[in-house]
């Protein structure tokens, strides 16, 4: 691995409060992939076969119902980790993971972690905080649906998906999509896009959306 990947990866939340033993077992026991945008990953029903970290890029989480149409959960950027919910149970995943861009990717093999885990059981609770950085996150969205009006929903999603990155990066995000992540119609995701391009807390370009004023959205989303 190149120094500037793993440098990537040592921004991460998760993996910088980790051990020094488990993050070198981790960097020691996986391989890099490379995906070209619109590639899947995995899909929902495929077997559990490791966790994954973005190196650079964006991923998207979605689902697809019986008719075909796509529904957005959300994206992952660099130096986040994802794929540990089969770890724990050895389900089937869950979701389909596509590569939103070109994307490169860190992947440790399920068999490696699995050796690990029964030799230093006690590294089940370090992976036990990533699953719950999910979970914060999935019922801060559940809370901000069913209780925020639909301007509030795309600020905070918008918050959401900035601070993946440190707002350091445009999101690569259709209107379609933010409109589906928020359960809301394209036509309301345009009007309050365009509000907030006024008020200058955001900028517009093709299929991107760039945070300017994080304080802004912050105070709006209240």
């Amino acid at each position: 691995m190149k120094a500037h990947q793993q440098a990537v990866i040592e921004q991460g939340q998760w993996f910088k409060n980790r051990s020094p033993k488990l993050k070198m077992f981790l960097l020691t026991h996986g391989k890099i992939l490379t995906l070209k945008a619109q590639q899947a990953l995995f899909l929902r029903g495929d077997a559990h076969d490791g966790i994954y970290v973005v190196l650079s890029g964006v991923m998207r989480i979605s689902g697809v119902n019986s008719n075909g149409k796509e529904a957005v959960l959300s994206f992952i950027d660099a130096s986040l980790w994802f794929g540990e919910v089969t770890l724990f149970d050895k389900g089937l995943r869950t979701h389909d993971v596509y590569a939103q861009t070109d994307a490169q990717l860190f992947y440790v093999p399920q068999r490696s972690l699995e050796q690990l885990l029964s030799k230093h059981p006690e590294y089940w609770q370090e992976f036990g905080l990533l699953l719950a950085q999910k979970l914060r996150l999935m019922f801060s969205s559940m809370e901000d649906h069913a209780l925020h009006s639909a301007e509030q929903k795309v600020c905070n999603r918008l918050l959401m998906l900035s601070e993946q990155t440190n707002f350091s990066a445009p999101l690569a995000l259709s209107q379609q999509q933010l409109a589906d992540m928020t359960y809301l119609t394209r036509q309301t995701i345009n009007q309050i896009l365009q509000k907030l391009v006024k008020k200058n807390a955001i900028s517009l370009g093709y299929q991107c959306i760039t945070v300017l004023d994080v304080s802004k959205l912050q105070a709006l989303a209240s």
